[in-house]
């Protein structure tokens, strides 16, 4: 893909050199639509990151509200204008004043993922278990948080 794309821009320059009158405007052309582009899908994503911000993932530690095995309870608020699809996010442990992660780094099981859809407005809750923390570290004593949050959101 490399090469070809070294191929076209040669071509381009020796076609600028050879017939300036003609690739002057051809390339103000191109490049004005690939501005255009550009300015395009920024916008799209700087509205799309808005509205991923708006989706509130709580979690915590909570044994007696939820089955066995699965003590961590998850609240997702969808509070954006569109609906949030496929949402997946990271989930950090620690200690209350600290940053560290204490997940321990060889678990897989951190990621998480529901695709469940939830509507403009709509909560759900569910019940998760808790992925292999460091040694020497309580669950009751952590802070829970989502990081990384992902999401397809639609209209």
């Amino acid at each position: 893909m490399l090469p070809l794309g070294l191929v076209v821009l040669l071509a381009w320059i020796l076609l600028l050199l050879r017939f300036p009158r003609i690739m002057i405007p051809a390339s103000l052309g191109v490049l004005a639509v690939a501005l255009l582009l550009a300015v395009s899908v920024g916008v799209k994503q700087w509205l799309d990151s808005r509205q991923l911000a708006r989706i509130d993932i709580r979690i915590e530690y909570a044994p007696q509200q939820c089955e066995f095995g699965k003590p961590l309870l998850v609240r997702i608020d969808n509070r954006s204008e569109r609906t949030a699809q496929r949402i997946s996010w990271q989930l950090l442990a620690r200690q209350p004043g600290y940053s560290s992660n204490l997940i321990d780094t060889g678990s897989t099981d951190a990621g998480w993922e529901t695709d469940r859809a939830l509507a403009p407005g709509e909560q759900w809750q569910h019940c998760l278990r808790l992925p292999r923390l460091r040694s020497g570290y309580q669950p009751a004593e952590l802070e829970y948080q989502a990081q990384r949050v992902r999401a397809v959101l639609v209209r």
